[in-house]
C-alpha cells in the first residue's frame, strides 16, 4: 500500500461526539432553560424517541405528519437527559424527570444553531456539494478519494436536508480531518442555511436541471435557489463550478473569491482529455490543474465522467494528492439503486430506482443506450414526482424518449404513467408491448416471460414510487451470476 494512503474505518452512523454541554446548546441556540437543571453534559442528540439513550438530548421537531412534542414524555422515560423544545411539557412531567428542558422558538432552527456552533469549534474543512442530478455519486466519489489520506466525516445515506446535514455535523470529532456534506432542496431558502450551517471552506454545484418543479416552478428559479451558496460561503472559501451548464457558470461570475472549474471545455481547471469504455469499465485520462491522471471509473455513462471530473476538483481544493485521486475513482464502485448493474444467466438489470428527475431519465435512458448495444431492451419507469404543472409534458417527453429506444417491453406505473404511454405510443411503440402495472409480482412475472435471453432491464422511478421491490422481486425469481470486477 503506498506511503500517502490512510485506511480509516470511520462510520458516521456508529459513534457520535464526545458530549456537548448545556451552556453550549444554551449559547448556540439562544434558547430558554426552564428547569432546574443547570449542568449537564449530553453524549448525543436525538430526534427520533425511538432511538433515545441514556443521557441523550432529545430535539422535538415537528412535520407535516408528526409532532415530536408528543413524544417528549417517552424521550425523558428512555433515559433522555435532555428535550429541545417550543412548548415546555406538563409541570407533572417535569417534576417526576430530572432533565433540562430548553425551550426554543423554533426547533428545526435550533437544530441547525446547534450544529453550526458544534461546527465553529473545529477548524477542519468542510466540502460541500449540490446540483439537480448526481450528488451522491460525486459525494462518495469524493470521499473514495479523500478517504486514502484523511480521517473523514460525510453525510450517510440521504442525509442532505435541514435534519440530516446538522446531525451529521453533530458527528464531528477532533479526529476527523475531512468532511464532506451532500445538500439537497425541496424549497427555496433552504440552500442558503444549510451553507450557513456547514461554513464550507469548499462549495461544489454540479448542475442545474428540472427537478423539484412543483416548488420553484422554473428552471431558473431551480438555479437562483442553488445560488444560494454564494451567500453564505466564507469569502475566503473555493467555489467549484461546472463549467459545461451554462446556468451554473453564470452564477460563476457572481462569485468574487476564488474557483475552480470542471468539464470537457478546454478551459476547465480539471478537464477529461480522454475516455474510452472497457466493458463495464471507463478507461479516463484527466488534466487537474496542469498534471495528468490516468485512471478508471467502474459507471458507464457521459454523466458519470462529469461527477468523476466534479469529485477530483472538491476533493483537489480539500488537499487530496494526485495519487489519491488515481486511486480513489479506481476503487470507487456505485451504490444500490443508482445505475446499479446485476448480470443474471439470462439478462441483465440496471437498478436505477433510487430517484429520477427529467435530466436523470434522460441520462439514464442514453447509457442504457449505449451499454446495451445490440440487445433488447425492457424498461420499467415509474412517476418523476414533484414537476407541478411540468408533470404531464414531462412524462410525455418521458415517453417519446423510451419510445425512441424501441424497447421491446415498456412497464409503466404511477399517476402519470398515461402520459408516458402516450408519448411512447407518438414513437411508434405498439399498445402490446406496453404493460401498466401496480403490482411488483405481476410486472416481474410479465418480464421473465416476455424475455428471450440477452436483455437489458433498466428500472427507474422517483423515490417514491419504491421501484427497489421490483429489482428485488426480480433478482428472488432469477439466478445471478457472480461479481466480477
Amino acid at each position: 500500500m503506498p506511503s500517502w494512503v490512510q485506511e480509516t474505518g470511520n462510520s458516521p452512523l456508529v459513534d457520535l461526539y464526545e458530549g456537548i454541554d448545556l451552556h453550549e446548546v444554551l449559547d448556540f441556540t439562544g434558547g430558554r432553560n426552564v428547569s432546574g437543571m443547570e449542568a449537564c453534559v449530553f453524549p448525543r442528540v436525538s430526534t427520533d424517541s425511538r432511538t433515545v439513550d441514556a443521557g441523550d438530548l432529545f430535539v422535538a421537531l415537528r412535520g407535516e405528519r408528526y409532532d415530536g412534542h408528543r413524544f417528549v414524555e417517552n424521550a425523558l422515560e428512555r433515559g433522555a437527559k435532555g428535550a429541545l423544545v417550543e412548548e415546555p411539557p406538563p409541570e407533572d412531567v417535569l417534576r417526576c424527570r430530572e432533565a433540562a428542558i430548553v425551550v426554543v422558538p423554533d426547533c428545526l432552527k435550533a437544530l441547525g444553531d446547534l450544529a453550526a456552533g458544534w461546527r465553529r469549534k473545529f477548524s477542519v474543512p468542510v466540502g460541500v456539494l449540490t446540483g439537480s442530478n448526481g450528488k451522491t455519486t460525486t459525494k462518495e466519489m469524493t470521499l473514495a478519494i479523500l478517504r486514502l489520506c484523511f480521517s473523514c466525516l460525510w453525510s450517510p445515506g440521504n442525509y442532505n436536508n435541514r435534519i440530516g446535514l446538522p446531525l451529521t455535523l453533530l458527528m464531528l470529532k477532533p479526529e476527523h480531518e475531512r468532511v464532506i456534506l451532500e445538500m439537497g432542496m425541496n424549497e427555496p431558502g433552504e440552500i442558503r442555511v444549510l451553507t450557513r450551517i456547514a461554513n464550507p471552506q469548499a462549495a461544489a454545484l454540479l448542475n442545474v436541471g428540472p427537478a423539484h418543479l412543483e416548488r420553484f416552478f422554473s428552471v431558473e428559479a431551480v438555479a437562483e435557489a442553488k445560488g444560494e451558496m454564494l451567500e453564505t460561503m466564507p469569502p475566503e472559501a473555493v467555489f467549484v463550478f461546472n463549467c459545461d451548464d451554462p446556468r451554473v457558470r453564470t452564477l460563476a461570475h457572481r462569485w468574487k473569491g476564488h474557483g475552480r472549474s470542471f468539464g470537457f471545455s478546454r478551459d476547465a481547471e480539471i478537464r477529461l482529455l480522454d475516455a474510452r469504455e472497457d466493458g463495464r469499465v471507463q478507461k479516463i485520462r484527466i488534466e487537474v490543474m496542469g498534471n495528468e491522471v490516468a485512471t478508471e471509473i467502474h459507471l458507464p455513462g457521459r454523466h458519470n465522467l462529469t461527477n468523476a471530473l466534479a469529485a477530483v476538483a472538491l476533493s483537489s481544493v480539500l488537499g487530496a494528492p494526485l495519487e489519491a485521486v488515481e486511486e480513489g475513482l479506481a476503487r470507487f464502485r456505485t451504490m444500490e439503486g443508482r445505475f446499479s448493474v446485476r448480470m443474471y444467466e439470462d439478462f441483465t438489470i440496471v437498478d436505477d430506482s433510487y430517484n429520477a428527475n427529467p435530466a436523470s431519465m434522460e441520462s439514464a435512458l442514453e447509457t442504457l443506450r449505449e451499454v446495451s448495444g445490440d440487445a433488447d431492451r425492457i424498461l420499467v419507469l415509474g412517476d418523476m414526482l414533484e414537476l407541478g404543472t411540468f408533470s404531464e409534458e414531462a412524462h410525455r417527453d418521458l415517453g417519446r424518449k423510451a419510445g425512441r429506444l424501441r424497447p421491446s417491453l415498456l412497464c409503466v406505473t404511477g399517476s402519470y404513467a398515461k402520459w408516458v404511454v402516450e408519448g411512447a405510443g407518438e414513437e411508434g411503440v405498439p399498445e402490446k408491448r406496453i404493460v401498466l402495472f401496480e403490482d411488483v409480482k405481476s410486472v416481474a412475472r410479465e418480464i421473465l416471460a416476455h424475455m428471450e435471453g440477452g436483455e437489458w432491464v433498466l428500472i427507474k422511478g422517483s423515490r417514491g414510487m419504491a421501484l427497489e421491490r421490483v429489482v428485488e422481486e426480480l433478482h428472488r425469481q432469477s439466478k445471478p451470476l457472480p461479481e466480477k470486477e
